[in-house]
């Protein structure tokens, strides 16, 4: 079969540029990543932005791009797809995000990572919640098929969208194996990153934005309120409200900001930490948590939403909503002791079980599983019209 006749599947990967590192971005440049990878039936076209890392990339014969002027998120940027897909004519599209093309019936399969713009109303605009509650639903029903990251947000999907759990794929993320062999305690490398970002030779990671449900603030009230004297660092935006916190429990010059960090430093951030912390209230997967015990760090997080589900019995769990616990518990997380050894060594094992090729290719699967179905519908709707127009022998 050639290229030409190949059933096609596009796939927007425009959330995909230079110097981001939240979530959906990380998703969507893994998976294409490891999709070049697999043995496929398929074509594909990747739609991209003219500033996308993936054009610097090789790829196979059968991946190409077509580069759009609009970003992920804009309203023109769906006229400009719709034109691209009648264009394109795919028998399928793959929207990795919350972003899908209303105005084509491309036949759709969609990621949703959480239901946070849902679940968190009051933290977003008028439009995120309509988007969300009558936009997005409408086309999630027509979906044939939606995959998510996390037990956790299946059934936050299945409840929300009235859908079925079926209808629901679960494919764990995976993480990336630059996490894996990080630089070690000793190593040159890791000693240059943090002299750059002058960080101190010990240190309480966290990681998280300036978003209610992030919980940094709580964090940094527990943390000035515990025997605590290691200092915390704080990959997130600077936050003036904060430094007087610090400053009331004389701890201000024990509190650092990183407020951007690249993707290749963060194996070392991570590595040069004591111990991480994610105080998040709501999270549909949690990259950094997984992250960090990939590089050999002790890891605490919060007993609520998919956390639990993923980290399973590889850290220290805290109530988010009680300041005196977390406090408590980042106590006990930095005391040296064989039960933290051996969470640690969990841990690293736990992360290795994640693995983007595994996603990758139940992603594929799934493609797979569509179009075989549409395949069939369209094969008895053909049958059908033949057998109404064939005359009868009297």
């Amino acid at each position: 079969m050639t290229e030409k006749n190949k059933r096609h599947v596009v796939i927007d990967a425009r959330v995909v540029v230079a110097n981001q590192s939240h979530g959906i971005a990380r998703y969507t440049d893994e998976f294409v990543r490891n999709l070049r990878n697999i043995t496929t039936p398929f074509r594909f076209t990747l739609l991209v932005t003219k500033n996308s890392p993936l054009l610097n990339q090789e790829w196979p014969e059968h991946i190409k791009f077509q580069i759009l002027k609009t970003s992920w998120i804009s309203w023109l940027g769906q006229f400009e797809m719709l034109w691209h897909l009648n264009k394109l004519k795919p028998d399928l599209f793959h929207s990795p995000s919350f972003i899908v093309p209303f105005l084509s019936d491309v036949p759709l399969v969609t990621t949703i990572h959480d239901l946070n713009h849902v679940v968190l109303s009051e933290n977003y605009s008028m439009f995120h919640r309509l988007y969300y509650s009558v936009l997005l639903a409408r086309k999630i029903k027509k979906a044939k098929a939606v995959i998510t990251v996390s037990g956790f947000s299946q059934q936050e999907i299945v409840n929300f969208f009235h859908t079925s759990r079926e209808h629901v794929k679960v494919i764990h993320n995976g993480i990336s194996e630059k996490f894996q062999n990080p630089p070690t305690q000793n190593d040159a490398a890791l000693k240059r990153i943090l002299q750059k970002y002058e960080l101190p030779d010990k240190y309480i990671l966290s990681i998280g934005n300036k978003k209610p449900h992030k919980n940094i603030a709580r964090l940094v009230e527990a943390w000035c309120k515990s025997n605590v004297s290691l200092p915390l660092v704080l990959l997130s935006d600077f936050d003036p409200s904060l430094l007087s916190l610090a400053e009331q429990f004389h701890k201000k010059h024990n509190l650092h900001f990183l407020r951007f960090v690249p993707n290749e430093a963060l194996p070392a951030i991570y590595a040069g930490a004591d111990l991480f912390v994610y105080p998040s209230i709501y999270e549909g997967f949690g990259f950094p948590p997984l992250e960090a015990a990939a590089c050999g760090v002790p890891v605490v997080v919060s007993n609520c939403s998919s956390l639990p589900e993923v980290m399973k019995d590889c850290a220290l769990y805290i109530d988010p909503s009680n300041t005196e616990e977390i406090a408590q518990t980042l106590e006990k997380a930095v005391f040296n002791s064989p039960e933290r050894r051996e969470r640690t060594l969990r841990g690293r094992e736990l992360a290795k079980s994640y693995s983007w090729a595994k996603a990758a290719e139940a992603t594929h699967d799934v493609y797979q599983r569509v179009l075989s179905q549409l395949e069939s519908v369209n094969t008895e709707s053909f049958t059908s019209r033949t057998a109404l127009q064939e005359p009868s022998d009297g």
